[in-house]
């Protein structure tokens, strides 16, 4: 889009928000931001690889900047071939660090260790963020898009109060925490060894400390640089040396690992148990006893720099314990299955989590080993011993059943020094192991999911109770207050309030009639009562179905022929084809045989739910024969007194296989394409995945263009999304006859630890495929949708607290020092507390409002089909997301081309 027209398109646009929705007074966020000068080559050795790979994709984010950004293009070109997505192997990696080390010598700035760098873990590097938004911070760290932006806060909607999941961190200014660089010689690998040593002289330097191996944090300045210990190695009492060398003072607010650690260790003080990232209390447990359940409430803690500074968000979460152990699991698979006994186990039990009771720590099951049992003997600094022995010893538990076998569970260390890590195998013994989490078999049971939802459903105000004793019980223990004063750490006791904005309710447009979409923003019950935007009449089907669904597929038919009137949509009889047989290969047969090229749809009845059966369908419609294909269970219809809402349901999903549209909302864009990409990744075969690209083909937003590319673990997935960016610019460019001045992308499926990566390397990517293949440079704005956070807000009014409306938007206080971002909830709850989604914006050549971006956004979420009402994410990401699903859990296939412009995958 030309520069004047884009400036007059925008003033329409906030003209048309304005009408819309009422506004309070603008705010503006400050992005005064530098960047930090990169470390030397010796550093990124000592850091790690992986490290050393993100930084210098980095260095390549902006590649419009004269000789130092095409420098790095050429480099990171060049090395591609190279390493792959994080490196090749040994020969590939040999030949990357040439490059480098010619790349370093003519375009970074190394800084000496005389200087004041740094040598730190890699779990560390990523703990150091600048103590003020005004300071230099590293691009690797935050976003460099940001630096750019003149404001993040919208001014559109109406000014709403929230209170948030979030605390208040205060620091004493008259602390500090130095950083120091510890040294073994010789040296010591074991990183529990170095903890050891180290802690025998831990009164020299005060006792409060943070150690992970390598980088010791204390909170007070030992009297010299270089402080050297010594300690006695009793294995073959020789001296070991530990020096102890000096490298900065650090202020508490640029520690934000080490702030993580320390309420880890508050938590320990509390008798909170560790799963994953996540604390639980194993004295509360909630009893289901039916099922023979304990559900373990609990807390997850993350403390990060905000908008507003140092703040802890703290967030309810639960865990599910089973009552039975693995032995009693496995008793019972051996009764239900005695023949394929291992097999099943296996089948059943690798990959869950189970906790020993006795010192209440986590493992996951790698493998079961039948070869040995309690009896079996390992070796130990004093002898072999069994493990019957062991336990009876050290925990005082004698193993009743002496033959079962033994569960394997392998846990990664990393080497001090080192980022290579080397695998720690611990044996387990069934019989005092417990079960955690959900089972598939739980999972498919309505009534004990809907008994566990009794007491993991928290309402806001029970949120924020839980909240308060959080900071109450912290409060209550003396040690858990020592730990945060020894740092200088005061918690605020209260919750942090926010002010949000509520947008209006949106208009839904069918193809004669318009509705408000309500306050819960659900508007079912006009969309099976209206006639559809863009219909598609059906003349030229097919229902498959098996001998004894006659019943069912005659009273399908019947309502079918009903519904259709209502929504505008002329359906002819349908060619029907009746199977004897329900096995696989008669359902692949007959498609085989029936699908002509005029075929439209084909309607597959399945008598049971059996997947591969499912599979094997959509295997031949979506690719082999392709043909828009819709499966339904027998079982759903056999419901009569619900069958005319299902049909309905049915036929919409059809309409848009079809190609047709069933509404739309107000997107007043012209000449914009807006983009979803979401990835599916093979829990079978790891690192096998599949990335799906969904791109809209008109100004309304209602036709997308759909494909997905199957990459394998040697692929790196950004190619696969550029050759689909440019086919679905391809298809724009057929459907209006000109490419579009502008993209907006939404990228779902991204985590924080990847936002540098994707900003630095995957966009500029998009911009390079355009411009080879195409000859054209397009604007991109480029935002990602997080929707596993921990972050809640709720709305507070007249002294109650509920979930805030659908369209509530929150830009400022509890968004990211470091990137431009707003939290938004699109949804309205009736049970439960309402989740919000948390959008950062990583690029934006089109210099749209932040209204533009967050309207936008809430008014995508109106635009998946497969639902009357919002979702969590906008549209065009829900539908990548179902796609990927679909090709990757089902097909295992790429999708056939004929079918690309039409949602054949609802």
């Amino acid at each position: 889009m030309a520069a004047k027209g884009r400036g007059s398109f925008l003033s329409h646009y906030e003209q048309s928000l304005s009408t819309e929705s009422s506004s309070d007074a603008p705010s503006t966020k400050d992005s005064g931001l530098g960047s930090r000068t990169p470390t030397s080559l010796g550093d990124y050795r000592r850091l790690g690889r992986g490290k050393l790979i993100d930084d210098l994709t980095s260095s390549c984010s902006n590649l419009s900047l004269g000789g130092r950004g095409r420098s790095s293009l050429k480099f990171l070109e060049e090395t591609q071939s190279l390493t792959g997505s994080t490196g090749g192997g040994g020969r590939g990696r040999a030949m990357f660090f040439q490059k480098l080390q010619q790349f370093e010598s003519t375009t970074l700035t190394t800084t000496s260790e005389e200087e004041g760098a740094v040598v730190v873990t890699e779990s560390q590097s990523r703990a150091t963020v600048s103590e003020d938004k005004h300071e230099p911070k590293d691009d690797s760290d935050g976003s460099t898009f940001f630096k750019t932006v003149k404001t993040t806060r919208g001014d559109k909607g109406k000014p709403i109060k929230l209170a948030c999941n979030y605390i208040r961190l205060h620091s004493d200014p008259d602390k500090g925490v130095f950083v120091y660089e510890v040294r073994f010689t010789p040296n010591v690998d074991s990183t529990s060894l170095r903890m050891k040593y180290l802690n025998e002289h831990r009164d020299k330097f005060g006792g409060v400390k943070t150690f992970d191996g390598v980088t010791l944090y204390l909170p007070i300045l030992l009297p010299n640089k270089l402080t050297t210990f010594v300690s006695n190695n009793k294995m073959d009492n020789s001296e070991i040396e530990i020096r102890v060398m000096y490298k900065r003072k650090e202020t508490l607010k640029n520690c934000i690992h080490l702030y993580n650690v320390l309420f880890d260790r508050v938590m320990k003080t509390l008798n909170y148990v560790r799963f994953d990232r996540k604390q639980f209390d194993p004295t509360s447990p909630k009893i289901i006893p039916q099922q023979k359940l304990e559900v373990w409430p609990g807390y997850v803690t993350a403390v990060d720099e905000y908008e507003d500074g140092l703040m802890l968000c703290c967030d309810v979460s639960h865990r599910l314990l089973c009552q039975k152990t693995v032995l009693d699991v496995m008793v019972d698979i051996h009764r239900s299955n005695p023949s394929s006994f291992q097999e099943t186990a296996k089948k059943s039990l690798l990959g869950s989590v189970v906790i020993t009771r006795y010192n209440n720590r986590t493992y996951r099951i790698d493998d079961i080993c039948f070869d040995k049992n309690p009896m079996s003997t390992f070796p130990t600094k004093d002898g072999d011993i069994s493990y019957n022995e062991y336990y009876i010893k050290h925990h005082n538990i004698n193993i009743r059943d002496k033959s079962q076998p033994l569960l394997i569970s392998i846990k990664k260390q990393r080497q001090a020094n080192s980022d290579q890590t080397e695998d720690i195998v611990f044996c387990l013994v069934p019989e005092i192991c417990f079960l955690t989490g959900l089972r598939d078999d739980m999972r498919s049971d309505f009534r004990l999911m809907r008994e566990i939802a009794t007491f993991t459903r928290v309402s806001p105000n029970q949120r924020l109770q839980a909240l308060e004793k959080f900071y109450t019980n912290i409060n209550n223990s003396p040690e858990a207050k020592q730990i945060l004063k020894d740092w200088g750490l005061t918690l605020k006791q209260s919750y942090e309030c926010v002010t949000g904005r509520e947008f209006g309710e949106e208009k839904i447009y069918f193809s004669t009639k318009a509705f408000d979409s309500g306050p819960h923003a659900d508007f079912a019950k006009y969309a099976t009562s209206n006639e559809l935007l863009d219909v598609v009449n059906l003349h030229n089907w097919i229902l498959m179905h098996c001998k004894n669904d006659s019943k069912t597929a005659q009273s399908f038919l019947d309502h079918v022929d009903k519904c259709s009137r209502s929504l505008g949509m002329k359906v002819q009889k349908p060619k029907l084809v009746v199977l004897n047989s329900d096995r696989v290969d008669a359902f692949v047969n007959a498609l085989r045989e029936h699908i002509k090229q005029e075929t439209q749809i084909i309607v597959c009845i399945s008598p049971t739910n059996r997947e591969d059966r499912y599979n094997a369908i959509k295997k031949i419609c979506c690719a082999e024969m392709p043909v828009p294909s819709q499966v339904v269970n027998s079982r759903t219809l056999s419901n009569e007194s619900k069958n005319r809402s299902i049909v309905q349901k049915i036929i919409l999903q059809m309409n848009c296989k079809l190609g047709g549209s069933l509404w739309s909302v107000k997107i007043p864009f012209r000449s914009v394409m807006i983009c979803g990409i979401d990835s599916y990744h093979d829990p079978a075969q790891k690192g096998n995945s599949v990335a799906a690209f969904v791109g809209s083909l008109n100004d309304s937003y209602t036709k997308w263009y759909s494909r997905a590319v199957m990459q394998t673990k040697r692929e790196e997935i950004v190619g696969g999304l550029c050759s689909s960016f440019v086919a679905a610019l391809q298809a724009y460019h057929k459907q209006n006859q000109r490419f579009p001045d502008s993209v907006i992308i939404y990228r779902d499926g991204v985590g924080d630890g990847q936002l540098a990566l994707c900003e630095s390397y995957e966009i500029p990517q998009f911009e390079l495929a355009s411009e080879r293949m195409l000859k054209i440079k397009i604007k991109i704005t480029f935002i990602v949708t997080q929707k596993r956070i921990n972050t809640r807000y709720f709305s507070v009014i007249g002294g109650n607290i509920n979930n805030p409306a659908a369209g509530t938007v929150v830009d400022s206080t509890i968004t990211r020092a470091k990137y431009y971002d707003f939290f938004l909830v699109s949804q309205s709850v009736r049970q439960g507390t309402v989740s919000p989604t948390h959008y950062v914006v990583l690029r934006d050549d089109s210099a749209y409002s932040p209204d533009i971006l967050q309207r936008l956004s809430y008014k995508l979420c109106f635009m998946y089909y497969n639902w009357p009402g919002t979702i969590r994410i906008p549209a065009c990401c829900q539908y990548a997301h179902k796609m990927a699903y679909l090709v990757g859990q089902n097909m295992r296939r790429a999708p056939a081309e004929e079918l690309s412009d039409k949602l054949f995958y609802l």
